[in-house]
């Protein structure tokens, strides 16, 4: 009996680990995928990088730096809530005229752009700067739209580093 008992135990404990194993490798199959969405949205919104150049400084399509913004706004509460990836992506679509598959992917990339700096205040700063260098003053009024929009998402009032980025984009308009 204590055979039989001792069999049993070693077949759960190749099965567990079998299991394991398999779980192990689905997950580092979505890990490796991240990086290569990333690599085809840069690619689909002409990201090339260039040497001794802020990652924002690269870009020059103003959707992808008002959607980075709008990425880090939401991150300003400490995380970006499903409620505000939701929002993020709806702004994308109406404003920027996206389908709902190239919402999907300016967010990957928005998302790969808004962490290429540690310092959240300077990228938020950068950011504003590059939007309004690429698509003119003329964005500013739906990029305070958005800002409004993605802040709201969550509790549907405004957090004080939310209205500082609204206050920054005013601040330009003058």
């Amino acid at each position: 009996m204590h055979i039989l008992l001792a069999a049993l135990a070693l077949v759960a404990i190749i099965a567990y680990w079998i299991f394991r194993t398999g779980q192990t490798t689905q997950s580092s199959g979505t890990a490796l995928e991240a990086p290569q969405d990333v690599k085809a949205a840069a690619n689909r919104f002409g990201y090339k990088a260039l040497l001794n150049q802020h990652p924002t400084e690269s870009v020059d399509d103003p959707r992808v730096t008002g959607a980075a913004l709008l990425i880090l706004v939401a991150e300003i509460d400490g995380g970006i809530s499903r409620a505000e990836k939701e929002s993020i992506e709806e702004q994308l679509r109406k404003v920027f005229e996206l389908s709902e598959s190239d919402s999907k992917e300016l967010y990957v990339f928005a998302k790969w752009i808004a962490s290429q700096s540690s310092n959240q205040d300077d990228m938020i700063r950068r950011l504003i700067m590059r939007t309004v260098k690429l698509g003119g003053r003329d964005t500013i009024p739906d990029m305070m739209q958005m800002v409004n929009a993605v802040g709201r998402a969550d509790t549907g009032t405004l957090t004080d580093d939310t209205q500082q980025v609204i206050e920054r984009l005013k601040q330009l308009l003058n």
